[in-house]
């Protein structure tokens, strides 16, 4: 079963994909660097609140699978 996950996995996803994934990013800071020169308070209140959600989801995902490890 694993096999076939993993035959799956590399047909279909590619690993020349990440410089795609930047420019995405890219098309996300573009607009938050703009609002910062008319709302700089706020725009950096924004930019905080969003890396302050995306660590506490990171460690709670850390925390969960401490907690429920992978069995197979």
């Amino acid at each position: 079963m694993l096999a076939l996950f993993r035959r799956y996995w590399d047909e279909r996803v590619s690993y020349e994909g990440g410089m795609a994934l930047l420019w995405m990013d890219g098309l996300l800071l573009i607009p938050l660097i703009m609002a910062a020169f008319f709302y700089p308070w706020e725009a950096l209140i924004a930019a905080g609140a969003v890396l302050l959600l995306s660590a506490v989801a990171y460690e709670g995902y850390v925390l969960w699978r401490k907690r429920h490890p992978f069995r197979v």
